[in-house]
């Protein structure tokens, strides 16, 4: 017979495109997929849930800079990995996510486990299609692999039924797509004379996801060295997008539309470089000053002017357009020297004696940690803290909590940029936001992906409760709170940790910091570590 079976199709693409991992949680209609991976050079990383799943991929894809393939059960797996996936989508991370669909023979009878795959998809993915034949399935794979490369990165939905893993075509081709995208705008010039028009002390640069992922934090000094910019970073910016010791630097936005409004209303101009400047709450006022005038950077069409209206859009490759930017400006070739790092300050700004006492066990564990250390936060009471620290000492790989805004981003993220980088993320997370994703621990184990998580024990969701006594302008003391607490009974979370495959250790002093942390980066897997917080 002639032509190839839609899983020699699979393989031929997974060998194409050198794909190394497929990431997932299978189910009854990717049973033919699965046959279709094993057959082929890549390996099957298996999570124990489909959020992590899509989570671990979005984590290699982060560093790579490469669209991880994800295989997902159909509908209910793609329902649980949804928030992942639109996690993904708001941080501009490549996936390929496939998921199988029942046999299309049968999809006439509404059967068990067929479903609007794609309906449901497109509210989590930049694109999204169902294959109806097997002679469209090479195409098919081909478009989604390039639509998730091509900017504004994303994730791409592709449903499969699975009889078209069996079925023959000889629609087989194959093609490497190079994408050129490095072009900066050849009147960047006219950017570069508006930057210099706005009066010193009054221009603000303000850097998203965007810089990071295209490797552009140098470029974003230098641009700021020669216009005497203060550097702000997105909230919810997600990776590194600035380098924190730049003398320049001036930390992150605050998440609140009020207080953003506050900051950026004591500047002229607004250099925004990347997608938006993305918010968390709002408290009575807009976000962006009317009279601010707004110069946008961004690699996608669709991101220009699309949050809030801008005076000058901008679409370029974000490192082409900043090192051309900086060419314009006649800016030095390396930005200028970096602050020093304020140990000092550090200490006696979180004592062992102050107010939260394990804030040191904290800031122990940060300065025992190489500053090329990936360090992930997500949605725990501590987020700030670990925030001010890392941004303080240097830390130059922060990914700060999830974008789209589901709990369960950090674990198995973590896990994805240890499984790419060879080398173990630092994450710190609090015991109620563990439990969204501590299945992903699971997965470090098995594979022996180095990876280290902080747990902050509390028995409470306590960041929920200082939101409530936000808004509801109450005292902590004083409010009954209702659904935020988990100490009746209580959570064991070193058993649940054991229980995953990861080894436990408590961090109790700042003396035994040095000795937890040597073991967790000499372990082949995933250490889980304990820090208990006083109420």
């Amino acid at each position: 017979m002639t032509g190839r079976t839609g899983g020699e199709l699979i393989g031929d693409f997974l060998a194409t495109y050198e794909i190394p991992f497929v990431f997932g949680n299978p189910g009854t209609t990717e049973t033919t997929f699965l046959a279709a991976v094993g057959a082929s050079k890549a390996e099957y990383v298996l999570s124990l849930h489909e959020s992590s799943a899509v989570g671990i991929a979005a984590g290699y894809a982060l560093v790579t800079g490469k669209p991880s393939i994800v295989s997902l059960h159909t509908y209910p797996g793609l329902a649980n990995g949804m928030f992942n996936m639109r996690n993904a989508l708001m941080s501009g991370i490549p996936l390929l996510v496939i998921n199988g669909q029942q046999d299309s023979r049968f999809l006439i009878h509404n059967p068990v486990l067929g479903a609007p795959n794609v309906r449901l998809a497109e509210t989590a993915a930049k694109y999204a299609y169902e294959v109806t034949r097997a002679d469209d399935l090479a195409v098919a794979l081909q478009r989604c692999y390039l639509q998730a490369r091509l900017q504004p990165t994303g994730p791409v939905f592709l449903s499969i039924p699975m009889n078209f893993m069996l079925e023959r075509t000889d629609h087989t081709t194959f093609k490497r797509t190079r994408i050129l995208d490095d072009v900066a705008p050849r009147a960047i010039g006219e950017v570069a004379n508006a930057l210099r028009s706005v009066p010193a002390g009054k221009l603000a640069m303000v850097v998203d996801y965007a810089v990071g992922a295209a490797h552009a934090v140098g470029s974003i000094g230098r641009v700021a060295t020669a216009l005497g910019a203060d550097i702000y970073a997105a909230p919810f910016h997600v990776q590194g997008a600035v380098d924190p010791l730049h003398p320049n630097f001036r930390g992150q936005l605050p998440p609140t539309t009020r207080e953003i409004a506050e900051t950026l209303g004591r500047y002229d101009t607004m250099l925004l470089i990347g997608e938006k400047v993305d918010t968390f709450t709002y408290d009575g006022l807009g976000a962006m000053p009317a009279e601010l005038q707004v110069i946008q950077i961004a690699p996608a069409a669709s991101q220009l002017g699309f949050d809030y209206p801008c005076d000058v859009a901008v679409l370029g490759d974000i490192r082409a357009t900043l090192d051309a930017l900086a060419t314009a400006l006649g800016a030095p070739a390396a930005p200028s020297s970096a602050r020093t790092v304020d140990v000092a300050a550090l200490e006696a700004k979180y004592p062992p004696n102050g107010k939260r006492p394990s804030d040191a066990l904290i800031l122990g564990v940060l300065r025992r940690l190489d500053r090329a250390t990936h360090v992930i936060t997500e949605g725990s009471s501590e987020d700030a803290t670990v925030q001010d620290m890392a941004v303080a000492l240097g830390f130059g790989n922060v990914h700060f909590s999830p974008r789209g805004g589901g709990l369960g981003w950090a674990m198995p993220l973590g896990v994805g940029i240890g499984l790419a980088t060879g080398q173990p993320a630092v994450c710190f997370v609090g015991d109620g936001g563990s439990l969204f994703s501590i299945h992903a621990l699971w997965t470090a184990a098995k594979y022996a992906i180095p990876s280290i998580f902080v747990c902050f024990v509390n028995r409470e969701y306590r960041l929920l409760k200082d939101l409530w006594c936000a808004a509801m302008d109450t005292a902590f003391e004083t409010t009954r709170f209702v659904g935020l607490d988990f100490d009746d009974p209580a959570l064991d979370m070193r058993r649940i940790a054991e229980g995953f495959g990861a080894r436990t250790e408590t961090i109790g002093s700042l003396e035994t910091i040095g000795g937890v942390i040597d073991r967790a980066l000499a372990h082949p897997g995933p250490s889980f570590l304990i820090i208990d917080r006083e109420p």
